[in-house]
């Protein structure tokens, strides 16, 4: 089982604060064995030195883990050859504490939404199972007739206890084609085309891709491969089939003599703002620099505008919640004033 963004996060900044300190491989991974925490991973930590003390490398010892990504190990492999893995590692540990930064904010503004729909819908269940049934009861003593709001509820309560099987199932099969069918939409790019037309999810998913490019590009240089080397692991982490034939592309014309500006400035995809700093890159021979900065900018873009897309959806969640509750108190208040009336 892979490392979660958070573990990888944690052994980014242990071992390159060590290395860095000027600890070796075999001192890092020992005092990481014997720290006190999880015994599981002091275990994993432990079988790695034994690797490196028997003549494997960094990158050999931790592939043999299978808790590594690919893009992460290849990242290794790199900084173990160029020697600059505790550079690579500090890299790497901004690039997993901005993921995780990103995905707090998500699960921060979505936390009470949430926690209100899943109260509402107990307190649904609840008076649909235990209150309604009682005033139906009562107006059966009266001969009264129901509300229509009232029924409508209590029909359907019926309808899902009735059907609760077939429901469950045509969920689950529901859940397998949007699943099945997001992959192929994905795969041939239909997907993007469908949110690049949608005004704030367009540069939402503009932002996202473009700051992969830009952060992945800069740690996979500073590691020290060369420019095609690092596109060719480029294209086998972007996703986006569109992105991904931009990059290929890319790699066809840099073996031809292009340069990675000259190529960048040919794709719609490119904003003029990642352009020129490409161009400056190129210019004052910065450019990993210039590459972490558009990474950092887009990420931040990225960021703001997760933001701004929750700030509209958490209004919008409350504003439905709040109707539903309204008609629901509705289904209960109505036939409990007419009882009164018919008394």
């Amino acid at each position: 089982m892979a490392l979660k963004i958070k573990e990888l996060k944690l052994f980014t900044t242990q071992l390159a604060v060590m290395l860095d300190s000027g600890l070796n491989l075999k001192r890092s991974f020992f005092i990481l064995a014997n720290q006190e925490g999880k015994q599981e991973k002091n275990e994993i930590y432990s079988l790695i030195l034994q690797d490196l003390e028997s003549g494997l490398s960094l990158t050999e010892s931790l592939k043999k883990t299978e808790l590594f990504p690919d893009f992460f190990l290849a990242v290794i492999n790199a900084g173990e050859k160029s020697g600059s893995l505790a550079q690579v590692l500090l890299s790497m540990e901004k690039h997993y504490q901005n993921q995780l930064e990103l995905n707090h904010e998500i699960k921060k503004s979505t936390f009470y939404p949430l926690t209100v729909l899943i109260t509402v819908f107990i307190a649904a269940v609840v008076i649909v199972k235990f209150v309604l049934p009682v005033l139906t009861d009562l107006f059966n003593q009266f001969q009264g007739e129901l509300p229509f709001l009232t029924r409508l509820f209590l029909d359907l309560a019926v309808l899902i206890n009735h059907y609760l099987v077939v429901i469950i199932i045509l969920a689950i099969l529901l859940s397998f084609v949007l699943f099945f069918s997001y992959r192929y939409f994905q795969q041939q790019g239909l997907l993007s085309k469908l949110i690049l037309k949608i005004p704030l999810l367009s540069d939402l998913y503009r932002s996202f891709i473009l700051s992969k490019i830009g952060s992945y590009l800069a740690i996979l240089l500073k590691s020290g491969l060369n420019l095609i080397a690092a596109l060719n692991l480029l294209e086998g982490i972007i996703v986006d089939s569109q992105y991904k034939k931009f990059i290929k592309q890319t790699i066809l014309e840099i073996s031809k003599g292009s340069s990675l500006v000259n190529s960048f400035a040919k794709q719609e995809f490119i904003p003029d703002y990642f352009y020129y700093l490409l161009l400056t890159g190129q210019e004052t021979a910065r450019m990993e620099s210039m590459l972490e900065r558009a990474g950092d900018y887009y990420y931040t873009r990225l960021k703001d505008k997760t933001e701004l897309l929750l700030q509209y959806l958490e209004p919008l969640l409350i504003l439905l919640t709040a109707i539903f509750v309204s008609l629901l108190a509705a289904a209960v208040i109505m036939p409990m004033f007419q009882i009164y009336l018919l008394i």
